[in-house]
């Protein structure tokens, strides 16, 4: 409808459909406004990267504390992973012992992994003197969609060298 702001539209009640447009403020280009110009974007170009840092005691206790990396999407609706890119950033000790790092969905009822890990990266940071960066990789007998869980992260045991790291998570929210 002509002359309708957006907010006044009716709410899509499912994911939009690879070829549907949506609408977007691009606030680097002023030529429209000087908060923004106006502009389309395909859906399948939408989703979003979440960049979480951890602190090197923080890594040291991920076998005993898990770090929450997703909020729970809310009832109805599950966290969909992407890709899992973790720098892993060298302090001033080495870890000389293999670890797991494990990505799942997580609750009491889901976690602690291997019952529901989905992504993981062994060795991680084993006899590394040097920053690395590694995908995560798909565990081959993934569990099952996790409704309204968060994404957390945890160590295979417990990390005793020196570093810190960031984790980027590509995902999107969907309805299930």
């Amino acid at each position: 409808m002509a002359g309708q702001r957006l907010t006044d539209k009716s709410a899509l009640a499912q994911q939009p459909a690879s070829d549907d447009l949506l609408m977007v403020v691009d606030a680097s280009d002023t030529t429209g406004s000087a908060q923004g110009t106006s502009k389309k974007i395909e859906a399948k170009n939408v989703f979003t990267v979440k960049s979480v840092s951890l602190s090197s005691a923080q890594i040291q206790a991920l076998h005993t504390t898990p770090i929450e990396l997703i909020a729970a999407p809310g009832s109805g609706y599950s966290i969909m992973i992407h890709s899992i890119l973790v720098d892993g950033i060298y302090g001033t000790t080495t870890e000389a012992n293999k670890r797991t790092l494990i990505f799942a969905y997580g609750t009491p009822s889901f976690f602690p992994p291997p019952s529901n890990d989905s992504y993981n990266i062994t060795n991680w940071m084993f006899n590394a003197a040097a920053s690395r960066s590694v995908y995560a990789t798909p565990f081959a007998s993934s569990a099952s969609v996790a409704e309204n869980q968060p994404w957390k992260v945890i160590t295979s045991a417990s990390i005793t060298a020196d570093f810190t790291a960031v984790i980027h998570i590509a995902h999107t929210i969907i309805k299930l």
